[in-house]
């Protein structure tokens, strides 16, 4: 079983955000590059989006150093 490098707990039990982001690619990758709602844009989706962009960037790092 694997372990997670920054918890020392077993992978599916960890909740680190390294570890869920890994789940998440793994189980269920449409809810990455789901779209977002088509209602006008506020503060709090520009924040999404950011954040959306972030993951995105990580997860395809995480892709290519594996």
């Amino acid at each position: 079983m694997t372990v997670c490098t920054n918890t020392g707990i077993s992978v599916p039990e960890c909740s680190c955000r390294a570890c869920l982001e890994a789940q998440i690619e793994r189980h269920m990758p449409s809810l990455l590059e789901a779209q977002l709602p088509t209602t006008p844009p506020t503060v709090e989706m520009a924040a999404i989006r950011r954040s959306r962009i972030r993951l995105a960037g990580r997860l395809r790092r995480l892709r290519r150093a594996a």
